[in-house]
């Protein structure tokens, strides 16, 4: 899954695994548009990935706040090590091909998932959401 790019994140490295060397917080969940944020806390360096926007959310557990985000992709659906994730946000096999799951984590123990539709990285100074 290749991350969606909105504006002037064409500069950005956006490859899988992702590696963002800055804090974010979680910002925002909207449960009726399936809509989960991750912003930059204040101070980071202009340009850089500022937001962090996972749509179509089906299911997560995630942390309040992240030293560095690390996005990359989830071990295969029915592995063992998948287990937790399958558990958690059960996907009907019909609509399996519509979603990912991706695990997020700052490198710690304990990170977190995100099953979703898709997700977009939008740069510090971007336009702002509201």
């Amino acid at each position: 899954m290749q991350p969606e790019v909105t504006g002037q994140e064409q500069e950005l490295d956006l490859d899988l695994p992702l590696r963002i060397e800055r804090p974010f917080v979680l910002w925002s969940y909207e449960v009726s548009h399936r809509r989960l944020v991750l912003r930059a806390e204040p101070g980071g360096v202009a340009g850089g990935a500022g937001e962090v926007e996972f749509v179509d959310v089906l299911g997560m557990q995630v942390k309040s706040h992240y030293s560095e985000l690390l996005i990359s992709p989830a071990p295969a659906r029915g592995t063992a090590a998948a287990a937790g994730i399958d558990a958690f946000v059960p996907v009907p096999e019909r609509h399996r091909s519509k979603f990912t799951a991706l695990l997020v984590s700052d490198g710690a123990v304990g990170g977190g998932f995100v099953v979703c539709g898709g997700f977009r990285v939008r740069p510090s100074g971007g336009r702002p959401r509201s």
